[in-house]
């Protein structure tokens, strides 16, 4: 009976009606929806088959006496209340932090975008930055997570099968693959779901980029920062003041340039939105890396070499750039 206090099956006395088993059931729910209600019957035909009959039952009219609403019940029906559209929405919400006119938690209704909670928390302050914006969703985070503890089982399975059967892998890989597992362990995916704002609100109001927003979202509008990140393997790893109009290879040369460790074939740049800049076109990211041109907040990640090949080599890459996200990801959300 789903919608009751009391939901169970209930033995059938005779000419039992649809009310008076909600009743006996304890009666509606504040969720219930009373409008109607699903009545399900079985009957045997010719000994053969069961037939089921679907209808609805107007359930509130029968509970408060109306003529010619309620029905009498048969041996095996189900009666069913469904629950009120839009009830899982109640009490759900969004936090709101950072540089707008009112931050807080902000209730929401299925369908609410980020340009409506943006405006319910008064617009963006002058100091505002939308280009770097975090909205955290928890079932990105769950993902994340997964994928992560995935690579690490992968990882730790590979250097197993390497014990039992390939002995002749180097120290060096050995010592390379414990190395990204422990990497890997240390970091918190932190939910990130790309989003392209910015503090022309009407621009992209109503728009794909108008994200709808879900219970338990948090959105950071972070300062504008003045400064980018130079992480990984370079003699100098710093947050360096912008300068309008440099790429980043400059920012590179600033930080002294990649170590003898590093691996300058992958340099990516994990941009202050949150995507993700590097080389090739075949990969899930692409464009020119040095030639990058950069915005405040940006960080330019040098990863280190891994050693092997195969199926190692790509787990040790990916292992790199989620260790570049994780970095970035810091970043943004302490601005």
């Amino acid at each position: 009976m789903a919608k009751v206090l009391r939901p169970g099956e209930y033995p059938l006395s005779e000419r039992m009606t649809a009310a008076e088993l909600l009743r006996l059931a304890g009666g509606f729910k504040r969720s219930a929806y009373a409008g109607s209600a699903d009545l399900a019957s079985y009957d045997v035909v010719n000994g053969e088959r069961v037939e089921l009959e679907h209808r609805k039952i107007p359930i509130a009219k029968a509970l408060a006496g109306e003529s010619d609403t309620d029905v009498v019940l048969k041996p095996g029906d189900v009666l069913t209340i469904s629950q009120l559209g839009g009830w899982t929405d109640i009490g759900g919400s969004v936090t709101v932090a950072g540089q707008v006119l009112h931050p807080g938690r902000y209730g929401i209704q299925h369908g609410d975008r980020l340009s409506s909670i943006l405006k319910r928390a008064g617009g963006f302050l002058p100091d505002a930055y939308p280009y770097g914006a975090v909205l955290q969703r928890a079932q990105v985070k769950e993902a994340a997570v997964k994928n992560r503890d995935e690579l690490i089982r992968r990882l730790q399975e590979q250097g197993l099968q390497g014990d039992s059967i390939n002995r002749t892998e180097s120290p060096l890989v050995a010592r390379q693959r414990q190395q990204l597992i422990d990497k890997l362990k240390q970091i918190e995916p932190s939910g990130r779901l790309l989003i392209r704002i910015t503090s022309r609100v009407e621009k992209w109001e109503n728009t794909p980029l108008d994200v709808e927003v879900r219970p338990g979202d948090s959105l950071l509008i972070p300062k504008t920062p003045n400064f980018i990140l130079v992480a990984g393997q370079v003699y100098n790893p710093a947050a360096m003041t912008y300068t309008p109009g440099r790429h980043a290879g400059w920012y590179l040369k600033q930080a002294g340039g990649p170590t003898s460790a590093a691996n300058k074939q992958d340099i990516f740049v994990v941009r202050a939105n949150g995507s993700v800049v590097g080389k090739g076109s075949n990969g899930w990211w692409s464009g020119s890396v040095t030639g990058a041109l950069l915005q405040p907040g940006d960080t330019i990640y040098v990863p280190e070499k891994v050693s092997g090949s195969g199926i190692f080599k790509n787990f040790g890459q990916t292992a790199q750039i989620l260790s570049g996200l994780a970095v970035a990801a810091r970043v943004i959300t302490t601005l």
